[in-house]
């Protein structure tokens, strides 16, 4: 039986499964290589290698559905270096710069993890001095009705860490693109795994549980088919 978070599951990007643009939910919101001079590739532990070379620009993209009314962004990051200059992106939401409606962003700036939007600018940062550069870390954002979470979450952590709630609207999901800020010249050098993106208000803890490598645990979907499958063997076995 289908939960309602799969149901508002629209798109997720488990690279694990050695493809870099599928969408595991199948249909639309299939990513496509961003249009600069390098490549996304896939490391050998199934996350997503981006270079954050500005020079020779790498990232992954894909058109969203456009205007939400609540939604949940959750990624997986790990990177050696947390601060790596001004602007860099993480995820963002639309392209052409700070002044595009309905545009934010994810990006490390300074040292500090922020949010910033086209509407309110930078409506949440945190510092990133005591991260580790060993650890993948959860970052998830969530627009629920007329205000704006944030978590940031070690690995390993075993609930969620809360960085604030604000009233504001960042905007909606207009795009998905990975590894690049909006203005096209900013990238975050990092491993990404496990994005996954809803277009409603999700329970953070059970995002963090699942960890950055989640392909080698079936879904319930999945153990609910296994099971009915191996009663009808043992049903037909005693006929």
């Amino acid at each position: 039986m289908a939960t309602t978070s799969q149901a508002a599951l629209i798109a997720h990007y488990d690279f694990s499964d050695g493809d870099l643009l599928d969408n595991e939910v199948g249909g639309s919101y299939t990513l496509a290589q961003g249009s600069g001079t390098d490549l996304v590739s896939l490391n050998g532990d199934g996350s997503a290698s981006f270079s954050g070379d500005d020079n020779n620009p790498a990232w992954l993209e894909t058109v969203g559905p456009g205007g939400a009314a609540n939604f949940t962004v959750s990624l997986w990051v790990k990177t050696d270096s947390w601060n790596q200059g001004s602007f860099q992106g993480l995820f963002a939401n639309n392209s052409g710069g700070a002044g595009t409606l309905y545009s934010w962003q994810i990006d490390s700036n300074g040292g500090d993890i922020r949010v910033a939007t086209q509407a309110d600018g930078a409506i949440f940062s945190t510092s990133s001095a005591g991260l580790n550069s060993s650890s993948w870390y959860n970052i998830t954002l969530i627009k629920n009705g007329a205000n704006t979470e944030f978590y940031l979450t070690e690995e390993g952590a075993g609930s969620a860490t809360h960085i604030g709630t604000v009233a504001a609207n960042p905007g909606g999901l207009q795009s998905f693109r990975l590894g690049i800020n909006r203005n096209d010249d900013k990238l975050f050098t990092m491993d990404m795994a496990n994005v996954k993106i809803f277009n409603s208000v999700e329970n953070v803890d059970n995002l963090v549980l699942e960890g950055a490598m989640v392909s080698s645990v079936p879904e319930p979907t999945s153990t609910a088919l296994v099971g009915l499958a191996g009663l009808g063997f043992i049903l037909r076995r005693r006929r």
